[in-house]
């Protein structure tokens, strides 16, 4: 039987704290349980768990290809300044989740098939082993990083915010998504949707997607008005700033967020 190939169901903010090639792992051959060999020539077992951001000079070379001449100068200084950030913010979340990992004591994975027996002593994947060789999976990554990560108290507070933070980010992309199919305008566009519609897009539940609009429009400068019909919303969108802010498709791990 061919695999049907699809995302397995996630819990966005697990972006924030999972090495970088736990994506490979997202991708599976159907709904159920399969075999881990359904990932031989896809998932990349001895590859880095951490993706590799490449040096300084990589960097500075792409963002003076994109502006030259005169502003050559300008655009390695911000070049050096973005990769400077970008590698802080990485090592920071190496250490927080080899802290994770040593608060359960779980070998701190390197490699991506270390990843994965990581994640299952974590309990984020069901890997069952009848003695062929060949162990069944389950990805279990919908589960919430407050039911799984050893959090002291004040952790568990940053998590929470954290999460209203990530649900606002994807309420934002949907809007963005919905913006850019509006009659173009400089200063702003104008979307007309509703609450259900939104948190549907978005991913996430109604509260959420209400509660993310109030942070949205605090921190953005999105309008929140009602529309004529009773569920309907009529979103000023901010634009072009509102498009720069949000460019992304999916929620990105902080580093790439920068």
């Amino acid at each position: 039987m061919t695999p049907r190939w699809q995302r397995a169901p996630l819990t966005p903010s697990w972006i924030r704290w999972l090495p970088c090639a736990f994506v490979y792992l997202t991708v599976v051959p159907g709904p159920s349980r399969f075999r881990r060999s359904a990932w031989s020539g896809m998932v990349p077992w001895d590859e880095s768990a951490w993706c590799d951001p490449g040096s300084v000079e990589e960097w500075v070379a792409r963002a003076q290809r994109r502006h030259g001449g005169r502003d050559a100068a300008h655009a390695e200084l911000h070049a050096r300044e973005h990769y400077a950030w970008m590698v802080r913010v990485r090592a920071t979340r190496i250490e927080l989740f080899a802290e994770m990992c040593r608060r359960r004591d779980v070998p701190v994975p390197h490699t991506v098939g270390e990843l994965l027996l990581c994640l299952a002593r974590l309990g984020l994947f069901e890997v069952t082993d009848e003695g062929d060789g060949d162990p069944w999976v389950r990805p279990r990554l919908d589960r919430d990083p407050l039911d799984v990560l050893p959090l002291s108290p004040r952790e568990r507070e940053l998590e929470l915010r954290a999460q209203r933070d990530d649900q606002a980010v994807l309420v934002a992309i949907a809007i963005r998504r919905l913006a850019q199919r509006t009659r173009r305008r400089w200063r702003r566009r104008v979307v007309t949707t509703s609450l259900p519609n939104l948190a549907n897009a978005a991913g996430v539940t109604v509260e959420q997607a209400r509660r993310s609009l109030d942070d949205l429009a605090e921190f953005t400068g999105l309008g929140v008005t009602p529309a004529r019909s009773a569920e309907a919303l009529r979103l000023t969108v901010p634009w072009p700033d509102f498009r720069l802010r949000f460019p992304f498709t999916e929620l990105p791990a902080p580093e790439h967020a920068i």
